[in-house]
């Protein structure tokens, strides 16, 4: 049997909107949170055409840059689930390029992960084809992981009230990384090379750190929200706990053309969309969540410096670089706010301090 999708009603509404318009095809995102039980879609966006024609029936180029853009901007516990299409040509001739697509949508998102895929992640991406003639959907999934595998028909069902009742964890996290710099490679076109083999030790100590919800350590497989009250929006405080033995790093030697300091407090919201989550997939939603806004807010950074050609040797001043704005999304009854960030950068030290207040919070 296929994997079932519980959609927003709203999405529906969106995607009812974009028939209307002459365009065509017209492809996006469409996210939310899927586990071993349930899949959850709750927002639809279109990706933006560009102005070049003659890119074939999917640019798979612009589809994958704008699923990177729009990961980095998602709050925790949500996540690209797979593409929509809107066109009146027939599913069987859209699905092989669209699962070709997908493939490489996947391969782009991952490819800024700093942890470790585990056993129980959903592998199985959704591509949905909307025929804007009589709004009909077909619903079909494969894994990702072999583009070769077969398609399977899902079922695809819109609900209202999907985001209803979801369960916030908070956590804050300080942060204190001083990263070396090896001597052939101190220059700023070569620290992200650096700042990925150094943020992928703290990422391994994050995933090997103990998290306590509300003070107490919750076995794995119990509920979350365990003896609350169902269908009520409840709000967790986590806090992530590294033993000491995790953080000593096994002393090397090696030349050092200079070092990078990041520094700050992480502050992360996730969001779950089921009434019984376990313990478990919460913790490890939380704990991707932190790793992932370091790991952007450092990597926006680096690239407000190399785009604005910023000289990092022999200044010996200070310059400050803003975060780009980011542009808000919707979601039903509730807004995802602006990123809020700052950061110093220096000859030899970057000094960053990340403040992550990407949520999800009522009108």
């Amino acid at each position: 049997m296929g994997r079932g999708f519980i959609v927003e009603d709203v999405v529906e509404g969106y995607l009812s909107r974009l028939c209307e318009q002459s365009t065509s095809p017209i492809t996006g995102l469409l996210i939310g949170q899927n586990s071993a039980q349930r899949d959850f879609v709750v927002m639809a966006t279109q990706t933006p055409q560009r102005q070049e024609s003659g890119r074939g029936f999917v640019d798979k180029e612009w589809v994958c840059e704008h699923g990177r853009q729009v990961s980095r901007m998602l709050p925790g516990g949500l996540s690209v689930l797979g593409v929509f299409i809107i066109t009146d040509s027939s599913t069987i001739d859209i699905l092989a390029p669209l699962q070709l697509t997908v493939c490489e949508l996947d391969k782009t998102i991952s490819s800024e992960y700093l942890w470790v895929p585990t056993d129980d992640d959903v592998i199985e991406y959704v591509i949905l084809h909307v025929n804007p003639k009589d709004t009909t959907t077909t619903c079909r999934t494969f894994n990702i992981k072999d583009p070769k595998s077969p398609l399977k028909s899902a079922d695809w069902k819109y609900q209202s009230s999907v985001c209803s009742a979801w369960s916030m964890i908070t956590c804050c996290l300080n942060v204190d990384i001083l990263l070396p710099l090896s001597g052939s490679r101190a220059g700023i076109e070569n620290m992200d090379p650096c700042l990925k083999e150094g943020l992928k030790v703290w990422a391994h100590q994050i995933q090997e750190g103990f998290c306590l919800f509300d003070c107490k350590r919750i076995p794995e497989d119990m509920e979350l929200t365990s003896g609350q009250k169902r269908n009520e929006r409840q709000t967790v405080n986590a806090q992530l706990l590294i033993p000491l033995e995790n953080q000593r790093l096994t002393n090397l030697v090696q030349q050092c053309g200079g070092s990078m300091s990041i520094r700050g407090a992480i502050h992360s919201r996730v969001f779950l969309l089921g009434s019984k989550t376990k313990s478990k997939f919460a913790e490890k939603l939380l704990k991707r969540d932190v790793v992932s806004t370091l790991a952007t807010r450092v990597s926006i950074i680096l690239d407000e410096l190399l785009t604005s050609d910023v000289d990092c040797k022999g200044t010996g001043k200070d310059k400050k670089v803003l975060e780009p704005p980011v542009e808000n999304v919707e979601e039903p009854g509730s807004q995802i706010s602006t990123y809020i960030g700052f950061a110093m950068a220096t000859t030899v030290v970057l000094l960053a301090t990340a403040v992550s207040m990407v949520y999800l919070s009522d009108i």
